[in-house]
């Protein structure tokens, strides 16, 4: 568990506490992981735009993407960890909200340094919290936080008899729709990937689904309040 634990002198969690909106001091950190935009049919094909994607529940409308700034998604994500700070009282937070600069910020933005590069500050911001969401969603650009659904229990040694953490303070939170048959209500998952999909096989990380935004809230604080406080 050595290294990455300080940057430019002082320890990330102080550097976290300090960077992330409202009072962070004493509670437990959360971080969140998750698309920051979403997917561009554009780059793949030519005459499609955002609005022939299918709705996403990360998305400021419900019903498709016509107006919607596609980096609103981290806008989406932000809210959630502000709802999750205030409700079930931890500091819930995305990298975003860190005032640590990445490679790209510092060499092509003017952004002042000592950088961290995006997957060490993934790993680093993962082992100074006390547990971490990751958040899948089928419209979305999910490329970075597939990666850092790779890195951080590798980091932890999920795979190991005696892991750095409990594997039950990482969760997926993937993209599902409500489908009704034979008289139930279940939720079939929209969202998928094999890595993903078997993170429960692979690392013993348990994987929750979600239809809408207001369910994966709701789902977050039983994370936290069914796992962060009971084992962190």
């Amino acid at each position: 568990m050595s290294g990455l634990t300080e940057h430019d002198g002082r320890s990330v969690e102080a550097i976290i506490r300090e960077s992330v909106p409202g009072d962070a001091d004493g509670t437990k950190l959360l971080f969140v992981m998750g698309p920051y935009r979403l997917l561009d049919p554009g780059y793949l094909y030519e005459d499609r735009t955002f609005a022939d994607l299918p709705p996403d529940p990360l998305a400021p409308h419900d019903h498709g993407h016509v107006d919607v700034d596609p980096d609103d998604i981290e806008t989406t994500l932000r809210k959630l960890c502000a709802e999750l700070s205030a409700e079930p009282g931890v500091t819930a937070f995305i990298a975003s909200d860190v005032a640590i600069p990445t490679v790209r910020e510092v060499q092509e933005e003017g952004a002042a340094g000592p950088a961290l590069p995006v997957i060490d500050q993934s790993v680093a911001f993962a082992a100074a919290s006390d547990a971490c969401a990751f958040v899948f969603t089928k419209a979305a650009l999910t490329t970075g936080v597939g990666a850092e659904a790779g890195a951080i229990p590798e980091y932890f040694g999920l795979r190991r008899d005696d892991p750095a953490r409990p594997p039950s303070l990482c969760r997926i939170f993937a993209e599902a729709e409500r489908v009704e048959s034979g008289g139930r209500t279940y939720l079939e998952p929209r969202f998928s990937s094999a890595s993903i999909d078997e993170m429960d096989e692979a690392y013993d990380v348990p994987i929750s689904h979600f239809a809408d935004r207001r369910e994966l809230l709701t789902k977050l604080i039983g994370f936290v309040e069914g796992d962060v406080f009971e084992l962190a």
